[in-house]
């Protein structure tokens, strides 16, 4: 009875090795895991590339950072000249006289120039240092 059991196993293994070498000598499995392998390796690629990008981005903004370039200066420059060609052009096509626009103008620009003044006033008395010592009324 004991041979009888070690055939079995020794069958059953001799199966499951040719079940095994059939698999693996089979074009269709073969043609999926290449497959398979392929669209790994692009995701494996596309987040290798995603990585590498986002890295070398932020080396270049610390380079820059380190060496005192900004990218703020180019588009306030940008903004503000923007504003200039508008107001010019605001001015050329304006229903008004050239001589009340200027004045209106003129009263602009010395209104804000009282707002500027009065808000660092007001800065300035928030920020000068208090002299008083402590010892008031000794």
């Amino acid at each position: 009875m004991r041979s009888f059991g070690r055939r079995s196993k020794a069958k059953n293994w001799a199966r499951l090795a040719m079940k095994f070498g059939l698999l693996l000598t089979d074009a269709k499995i073969w043609d999926s895991i290449n497959e398979q392998l392929r669209e790994r390796a692009d995701d494996v690629r596309d987040v290798v590339r995603n990585k590498y990008e986002d890295t070398t981005e932020r080396l270049s903004d610390a380079r820059d950072a380190l060496q005192g370039r900004s990218a703020w200066l180019p588009a306030t420059a940008s903004f503000l000249g923007g504003i200039g060609i508008g107001v010019g052009l605001g001015i050329l096509f304006a229903p008004v006289s050239g001589e009340e626009a200027r004045a209106a103008l003129r009263d602009r620009a010395f209104d804000v120039k009282n707002k500027v003044s009065e808000f660092a006033a007001g800065a300035n008395r928030y920020s000068t240092p208090s002299t008083a010592t402590g010892t008031e009324g000794d």
